[in-house]
């Protein structure tokens, strides 16, 4: 079976900067 690498990184791309901004800064 053939595995949606496609979707995953696709999810990846969206859910990361959405983090990025979400997590305050830490110092």
């Amino acid at each position: 079976q053939f595995l949606p690498i496609t979707l995953t990184m696709c999810l990846w791309y969206i859910s990361f900067p959405i983090t990025m901004f979400n997590s305050p800064p830490q110092q």
